[in-house]
């Protein structure tokens, strides 16, 4: 095969690719190569050769397709030497905290990586303190830009996170990074619209982003704001790469100098879900999330579409060198070592003779007959599965409703919905939790909210105070509920997966029990980490306990969590994810550096 001959271009932001001497059909099989790149390759002007967007992630694949036929030219040489100290090469952090204020060792790392390339993908374990690490990181960005050595100071910041700990963030910024003006980008949109330029650093939720960043013909005001820094947090939000949520969010960070992004559980299915998060990070090396699945994904064809297995065993060491430097993990177990075990146990509950017949009627024919004579039938997989959630869970009324859709006969379409009514076998069951620890606060956790109210009205008819944290509440009441948990003023939390998972410290309770587990990989993690974190030092152990219907959907949901967590644990590579069910160190920097280095034929990282 010809060599090829890479050079960068005057203006440093793009690689220069020439054929070396050869048959025209070694220059045409060498053509066909460079599609397999995940950057897009375009012809030169002047015509003679191709180009391609200067990225890490470009060289590195460039090497491992042409291996010894790769001759990167001088200039080329140099800047990649450059990008691979930046990512190997310990940053010393500048930044003199406010007095009082003492971040864990991993934090300021953390920061380091972040000051370092602009662009981080930060996977540390729920509970973990991310907020702090990415704060610090944009504080050393912006040293890093007054000693001139970046171009762009890191201003504005925009962060995007869930709608619930928005207030959380604006609290974190002017804490650690008081000189910085926080805001907190809501309300109408013409309160919205008056904010721009009031503030250093802009903070709103998925929802907010999603109608300010519509993009089109006129730019919605946050694209106008034109973020320099964009934090993404719970990055899994956006995987989905064809919601409108995903498109805003990559449309504000695709133009900004720095972007992090931040999750414990940085994919819900499968590793096809970070590609979202990589676009983000760096667009010119992710353009495409086909290219990516094609160089870096295991497929087997499905029924509908390809079932990704996991990362390709062939391509997965390029990958993680395409990441070097911007990319981490720490498991709790290996940096917060005083925090207490979690301990796992399963409560199995039977279902009542009457309403077991009606669950295994509506399982195996999707029709079942209730005790009062109603008949109850879904029409799709999805609804199906809901429904026996919920008859595993408590009894239930059922009705019908149609329309408005039609369905493929031109009719109807009809509608199923269930209201869980007590006695609940699953709420008794925790009930019974309670009672062996009185005086003992617990958090409660299921998808539904029906049960979840039902299993806080039953616990406060015992005598039990009770909050709820089940979506709809304001920012107050929401707040009022977690502080009063924390307090010891109440006995339970009812919370759904969704409302209760995410941003909040609920550390007063040593147990934790779920009522049902979502499909969720994410959902399930991020709500068992709401008690396990900075703060539950109190506790001898944090007990999960699993309330599961004995011989229902229960088990099956249990075992596709085992199968996502397991490529989950792949892709970060920490094994004790799967072991504990739902539960994380990368390589050693150094041993990816070298391999970088041996790949490259560049100088190796100090």
């Amino acid at each position: 095969m010809v060599p090829i001959y890479g050079e960068l271009a005057a203006d440093g932001r793009d690689i220069v690719l020439v054929a070396g001497g050869g048959p025209a059909e070694d220059v045409a099989y060498a053509a066909k190569l460079l599609q397999q790149l995940t950057p897009l390759v375009s012809k030169s002007d002047p015509p003679g050769g191709l180009t391609l967007a200067a990225t890490w992630p470009a060289v590195i694949q460039l090497a491992h397709i042409f291996g010894d036929r790769w001759r990167p030219q001088p200039a080329l040489q140099a800047w990649a030497t450059q990008q691979m100290l930046a990512r190997t090469t310990p940053y010393a952090n500048q930044y003199k905290l406010p007095e009082g204020l003492t971040p864990y060792p991993w934090q300021l790392e953390g920061a380091a990586m972040i000051a370092a390339t602009g662009k981080a993908l930060i996977t540390d374990e729920p509970g973990t303190g991310k907020t702090i690490t990415a704060i610090l990181g944009l504080v050393e960005r912006l040293a890093r830009y007054f000693n001139n050595e970046i171009d762009n100071a890191p201003e504005p910041i925009l962060v995007v996170c869930p709608a619930s700990v928005v207030d959380a963030w604006v609290a974190a910024f002017r804490l650690w990074a008081p000189f910085w003006r926080t805001a907190a980008w809501r309300g109408a949109p013409r309160q919205r619209e008056a904010l721009m330029g009031q503030a250093d650093v802009y903070v709103t939720s998925y929802g907010t982003a999603r109608v300010d960043a519509k993009g089109g013909n006129r730019p919605g005001p946050l694209e106008r704001l034109k973020p320099q820094s964009v934090v993404i947090d719970e990055c899994h939000l956006i995987k989905n790469h064809d919601a409108q949520q995903s498109k805003a969010v990559r449309r504000l960070a695709r133009k900004a100098t720095c972007v992090v992004n931040l999750s414990g559980t940085p994919i819900t299915h499968h590793s096809g879900d970070l590609w979202p998060a990589l676009e983000a990070m760096e667009p010119l090396a992710w353009p495409a999330k086909g290219r990516y699945a094609e160089r870096y994904l295991l497929t087997v064809p499905g029924d509908y579409d390809e079932t990704v297995l996991g990362l390709s065993p062939y391509t997965e060491p390029e990958f993680r060198l395409c990441l070097l430097g911007q990319t981490r993990r720490v498991a709790k177990t290996d940096v917060l070592k005083h925090l207490p075990p979690k301990v796992y146990s399963v409560r199995t509950v039977e279902l009542p003779t009457v309403w077991r017949k009606v669950y295994d009627d509506f399982e195996e024919k999707m029709l079942a007959e209730l005790p009062d004579g109603e008949e109850l039938s879904v029409m799709s997989m999805l609804s199906q599965l809901a429904h026996l959630s919920a008859l595993a869970s408590a009894p239930a009324d059922v009705e019908y409703t149609e329309g408005p859709e039609i369905d493929e006969y031109g009719q109807l379409k009809q509608h199923v919905h269930l209201e869980l009514k007590g006695p609940s076998w699953k709420v008794e069951a925790l009930l019974e939790i309670l009672a062996e620890r009185p005086g003992q606060p617990v958090l409660a956790f299921a998808p539904s909210r029906q049960l979840m109210m039902l299993a806080g009205a039953a616990a406060a008819k015992a005598g039990l105070r009770v909050g709820h944290i089940v979506g709809g509440q304001t920012p107050k009441a929401r707040t009022a509920v977690i502080d009063a948990f924390q307090a010891g003023q109440l006995d339970l939390i009812c919370a759904t997966t969704q409302a209760g998972g995410v941003g909040i410290t609920l550390t007063a309770a040593s147990t934790v029990v779920f009522l049902q587990r979502p499909w969720s990989l994410v959902d399930s993690i991020q709500a068992e980490d709401r008690a396990h974190r900075i703060g539950s030092e109190v506790h001898e152990s944090i007990e999960v306990i699993d309330v599961v219907a004995a011989n229902t959907v229960d088990t099956r949901i249990r075992a596709v969590l085992r199968e996502k967590a397991g490529q989950l644990a792949e892709l970060v590579q920490d094994p004790r994810i799967v072991a504990e069910i739902l539960g994380g160190s990368t390589p050693a920097q150094v041993r990816v550096a070298k391999q970088a280095a041996e790949i490259l034929g560049l100088q190796k990282a100090s």
